[in-house]
């Protein structure tokens, strides 16, 4: 299984856990992750292409995760998805992040490449990954940029690309990477929710108090952090990414239910919400600096304690949902 280039002459490394080259190179590894590149993990200056990797985000892009790890949130199994591709299929989740996909598609039998531009987050899905006693031969974790796959044409069987498109100035060109290593009757997937699931009067309730408070925190927080000159994204292409996919891929099936996460009275409190505002864990959060953050949060949390009562970051709301994933077929095949 020859899936890797080398990135001093280009040829195929043997093996899916890759070898030394021909010419000599053994892609360099540290703290368990294979270095496919020597870009910054953000690139956001110049006139050249731009990125926003999660760097500066590290555990902080999962709250569940973070306040425990012992129960935490985000990795389940993907049998229903091995079952469909066949076991051994080779996956790529581009933007693994914290590797929690990754790690569940492994678990479940297929070749997964959790790759990302952000060391930081790779080696905390590392250590994930060896919590969860993932097999060493099914998993490797490639620090690499998305704009320049050092992978092999038509080499893997499917493509995760979540929360990574609207993250690079340029998804087109990201997409056609993705196109240029999926073969031909490979897919590429994409994760939601099946809200269908009752909720109780007090749920309902919760949930819309709880969706009113972190609406006026998270707008106080935001209007503070825009009057100091922050918080604009210095390229805006969510829009753009959306239209991406639809040009390139046509939808062929939906799994419900996936097991990979879902929730049934899943309690979730503000503390947890906001953690992500309050600790800078999104791709433009990071550029703003430390002081004028520090600053803003000291007066959004003086704030939210007059509006919402000290105790504010125990209010509570519920999540009723099961996981479902999208595949999609290349247009036109």
């Amino acid at each position: 299984m020859n899936i890797f280039k080398c990135t001093k002459c280009g040829r195929m490394l043997n093996g899916f856990i890759p070898e030394k080259c021909e010419c000599g190179f053994v892609a360099p590894v540290i703290n368990g992750v294979y270095q496919f590149t020597d870009d910054k993990p953000i690139s956001v200056d110049g006139d050249g292409l731009k990125w926003l990797g999660y760097e500066n985000v590290g555990e902080n892009y999962e709250p569940g995760y973070y306040y425990d790890k012992d129960n935490e949130v985000g990795i389940g199994n993907s049998d229903k998805l091995t079952e469909y591709l066949g076991n051994g299929k080779v996956i790529l989740d581009l933007g693994a992040g914290l590797g929690g996909s990754s790690i569940s598609f492994a678990l479940s039998g297929l070749q997964a490449i959790a790759a990302d531009i952000s060391q930081t987050m790779l080696e905390t899905a590392v250590k994930r990954a060896q919590k969860h006693n993932t097999p060493e031969d099914k998993i490797i974790f490639a620090r690499m940029n998305g704009y320049k796959l050092e992978l092999a044409d038509n080499s893997a069987d499917a493509v995760l690309a979540m929360d990574v498109l609207h993250q690079v100035d340029r998804p087109e060109s990201m997409v056609a990477e993705i196109k240029r290593v999926l073969k031909p009757d490979g897919y590429f997937l994409q994760y939601g929710n099946n809200k269908d699931l009752p909720y109780t009067g007090k749920q309902v309730a919760a949930n819309a108090k709880y969706g009113e408070a972190y609406k006026n925190i998270e707008a106080f927080y935001d209007k503070l952090i825009k009057k100091a000159g922050y918080g604009e994204r210095p390229f805006t292409t969510m829009d753009k990414a959306a239209e991406c996919i639809k040009e390139n891929f046509v939808e062929f099936m939906n799994i419900k239910d996936t097991g990979i996460y879902g929730a049934n009275n899943m309690e979730w409190t503000l503390k947890m919400g906001l953690h992500k505002i309050k600790t800078r864990a999104s791709g433009v959060k990071q550029l703003i600096p430390d002081e004028i953050h520090n600053e803003a949060w000291a007066k959004t949390d003086k704030y939210a304690k007059r509006k919402y009562g000290e105790n504010y970051e125990d209010i509570t709301r519920y999540y009723n949902f099961t996981g479902s994933m999208t595949l999609y077929k290349l247009r036109g095949q």
